[in-house]
């Protein structure tokens, strides 16, 4: 009988240990759903800066959501998006502290152009994607291919860190 019990203990500690390894490595995967509080950066009304608004974002690829999140605009009636309208996020990859963002080619097609602006829609999402755990670079691409400038004015030929002086000062 005290056999049978030291083997069903030590049973149930070895199944608990292979549910914890399993568990670790398919949390850092896209197949669980998780959830993150992070900073969202939208324009200022007066296109000149950055400013952040703060969301709860939820999926299995926070970096994905929080861009679709900078698509769908500030709550914020003081805010301003900073992607054009129609603009998709294809496919956005990790690899060790670099993120890979592939959009539609609607970021450029109905992009509102000069230089203010296609800086504000790069920082923002620079800024919003760096915040997450040991990513510190952003590559742009679109459809699939590596892209020199959005509108003309950025250099998007290697990939960018994130910029605080674009965001606006502290008062």
């Amino acid at each position: 009988m005290k056999n049978r019990i030291f083997k069903f203990i030590i049973m149930l500690i070895i199944f608990i240990a292979i549910l914890g390894v399993v568990y670790y490595f398919i949390a850092g995967t896209n197949l669980i759903v998780k959830e993150k509080s992070i900073d969202l950066y939208f324009s200022t009304k007066d296109a000149m800066y950055l400013a952040a608004e703060n969301r709860t974002i939820k999926g299995r690829n926070l970096y994905k959501e929080a861009v679709n999140a900078l698509i769908d605009g500030p709550t914020d009636p003081n805010l301003s998006k900073t992607i054009p309208k129609g603009t998709k996020v294809l496919n956005v990859s990790r690899n060790n502290d670099r993120i890979k963002i592939n959009f539609s080619k609607e970021i450029i097609e109905n992009h509102w152009g000069g230089s203010t602006g296609e800086r504000l829609t790069v920082y923002s999402i620079v800024n919003t994607l760096s915040q997450f755990d040991k990513i510190r670079e952003v590559k742009f691409l679109i459809e699939g291919e590596e892209v020199d400038t959005l509108v003309g004015h950025m250099d998007l030929s290697r990939p960018l860190e994130p910029s605080e002086n674009i965001l606006k000062p502290k008062e």
